[in-house]
């Protein structure tokens, strides 16, 4: 199975996230590289969700989404955007029916965080498959 390499400091901070924006989903981008068993998680960037139900949907910002790509490209390193992150509150760490109608980057990974009753619980990690489907990815937090 291939998998995501995820630093706890960077899990928490998402936990955080989402729990503050709770009821709300929370989202955000999620910046590494690819190694040979899968990807490595080296940043996270919280976001705005613009979408205009953000207690039951999620869109990140815009704004924050190109100033992210400009700032890589003018980096020119190995980091690139691997994925995006966003809450389920009350909900499931699983995609959606909206979640797998919006997956149309099969390189763009899924984080998902349950949070229940304003507390952060199950995080999730899914690569999107062509023809809607979502393939469970296994996240490894790890120290640093």
């Amino acid at each position: 199975m291939i998998r995501l390499l995820l630093p706890e400091t960077l899990a928490g901070q998402m936990r955080r996230w989402a729990e503050a924006a709770y009821p709300r989903e929370a989202c955000g981008l999620l910046l590494g590289h690819r190694d040979q068993g899968g990807w490595v998680a080296e940043e996270w960037l919280p976001a705005a969700n613009v979408h205009p139900e953000p207690l039951r949907h999620f869109e990140l910002d815009p704004a924050t989404h190109i100033a992210t790509l400009r700032r890589l490209r003018a980096e020119g390193g190995e980091q690139r955007l691997i994925g995006h992150f966003h809450s389920h509150p009350d909900g499931e760490a699983r995609p959606s029916a909206t979640d797998l109608s919006m997956a149309e980057d099969p390189d763009c990974l899924w984080l998902i965080l349950s949070v229940s009753q304003g507390q952060a619980c199950q995080m999730t990690a899914w690569k999107p498959l062509p023809g809607q489907a979502f393939q469970p990815i296994s996240l490894i937090l790890r120290q640093k």
